[in-house]
């Protein structure tokens, strides 16, 4: 059996620690992390797997997509690793493309968070729409990348790069086409549970909502090392991947296990971000991370307790005042501004929504089937002093939802609550008339765009409808 040297990275910026040393097959490719985790993979689709090979037997943590690619990676650990004693599969993420694969290890412990349960258990909808969103992501990747080949030069490493990311995108979402069935996690837990196994303990701990209801982190004390799933601390974001549609977050807890793991009695040397990347990354370089997701929590705290406004906070809190020590950090200076501002930004609106009750969690919650009574229910609420958080822009979101679906009377009732709400927003007299243009309210759009430009003389969208609205 060949053995070489080689390094896992996410970019040419980010190197492991560990000498990691791979066992290749004319299939499969196993490369150790350390000298107990091991990243295996299938070369042919380049699905990978961590497995921690403790005395006991093997720790398979995550399944991927299907059970057929996990049957294969489980042929792949059994071959590279000479073993197969697998001893349990902890699944650390409640998202179907990370535990699809459970069916594969029927008959050993299936470990997960009672999130799992909480979320799946006896809900088909739930688990069809998920498998169905994912679909739709991994194509809208591949359909993207594809748009953006022909700007590589042919043969190139871009172009190289491009086209296996493209393989990648169509396989995980031909995965998920081909038929999929879940096997929920056979234990669970509350907090955190701990696994003997002789040579090693595996200490799992709940990290929070993140990326789902069921995030979790593995600490191996003799080992000095974390593993945290990729989604909460990738290497090319600034904190757990931040995505405009999360709901709750549990900043807080999140802030505790970090400062457990990096900061504690005990605290570890190195982090591994396992998953899709499987980079490893020094203490240090994590607490960098864990500074600024603390830094960030406590200024939008105290800035909402002050009753600034979320415009407010963003400008205090940009990276051009009290978090310009972010343009010093790693990931800005692999990524650059224009990658990690929106992030920050969008961290910033997360944050400060927290706790509050927000007019479009109401509407959404309402299944979208009475919007005007929704609506009028949000006005009584404000007006007797309920509080009730209204978002410009997650109202248009949800206006502009109903007006692709030429729901009129309901986009319109929408974005006239944003009107009352903002009436110095542009923007929101540009959506109000639009909607009532295509409801055939044309006198009144001419009114609404006529404000739109009003208030912001270089809409040039304005401008043009009312051109095309007048003459008509």
């Amino acid at each position: 059996m060949k053995i070489k040297l080689t390094l896992i990275t996410a970019t040419i910026h980010l190197v492991c620690l560990f000498s990691i040393a791979s066992a290749d097959s004319t299939q499969f490719k196993a490369a150790r992390i350390s000298d107990k985790v091991f990243q295996v993979t299938d070369l042919e689709s380049g699905h990978e797997q961590i497995v921690i090979a403790s005395d006991k037997g093997l720790v398979v943590l995550n399944s991927f997509s299907s059970e057929l690619t996990a049957r294969r990676l489980k042929a792949a650990i059994a071959e590279t690793l000479k073993r197969d004693d697998f001893l349990y599969l902890v699944n650390m993420l409640d998202r179907l493309d990370r535990c699809g694969g459970n069916g594969a290890y029927a008959g050993i412990p299936i470990i997960g968070h009672r999130g799992f349960r909480d979320k799946y258990g006896d809900n088909d909808s739930a688990v069809t729409a998920e498998v169905n969103e994912a679909i739709e992501m991994w194509r809208w990747k591949e359909d993207v990348a594809r748009q953006r080949l022909p700007n590589h030069e042919p043969g190139s490493e871009q172009a190289i790069g491009e086209q296996a990311w493209i393989n990648t995108c169509a396989k995980r979402a031909e995965e998920l086409e081909t038929g999929f069935s879940l096997i929920l996690p056979t234990e669970t837990y509350e907090d955190r549970k701990t696994l003997s196994l002789g040579d090693l303990t595996l200490n799992l701990i709940w990290f929070g909502r993140a990326k789902g209801e069921a995030v979790s982190i593995i600490v191996i004390p003799e080992q000095k090392l974390a593993i945290l799933p990729d989604d909460l601390r990738s290497p090319l974001h600034l904190a757990p991947y931040p995505h405009p549609q999360f709901k709750e977050l549990d900043v807080a807890r999140w802030i505790q296990v970090l400062e457990e793991i990096l900061e504690g009695e005990n605290p570890v040397d190195n982090v591994l971000l396992c998953d899709f990347l499987n980079v490893v990354w020094p203490r240090d370089r994590a607490h960098l991370h864990l500074n600024y997701i603390r830094k960030l929590w406590n200024a939008v705290r105290k800035a909402d307790a002050e009753g600034k406004s979320l415009d407010e906070v963003y400008t205090q809190l940009s990276l051009d005042n009290e978090f310009a020590f972010v343009k010093e950090m790693p990931v800005y200076l692999d990524r650059g501004d224009e990658w990690v501002r929106p992030q920050h930004r969008v961290h910033i609106r997360l944050f400060f929504l927290q706790g509050k009750t927000l007019a479009s969690e109401i509407i959404r919650n309402s299944g979208l089937d009475s919007v005007s009574v929704t609506t009028e229910r949000i006005r009584k609420l404000r007006a007797e002093g309920g509080d009730i958080y209204i978002e410009e822009a997650s109202l248009n979101g949800i206006g502009y939802y109903l007006l692709n679906m030429e729901r009129y009377a309901d986009a319109i009732e929408v974005f006239r609550l944003n009107v009352e709400t903002f009436p110095g927003s542009f923007n929101v007299y540009d959506s109000y008339a639009e909607a009532l243009m295509k409801s055939g309210d044309v006198d009144k759009a001419i009114i609404n765009y006529r404000k739109s430009l009003e208030l912001n003389p270089e809409n040039d969208n304005a401008r043009e409808m009312l051109k095309v609205l007048e003459k008509s």
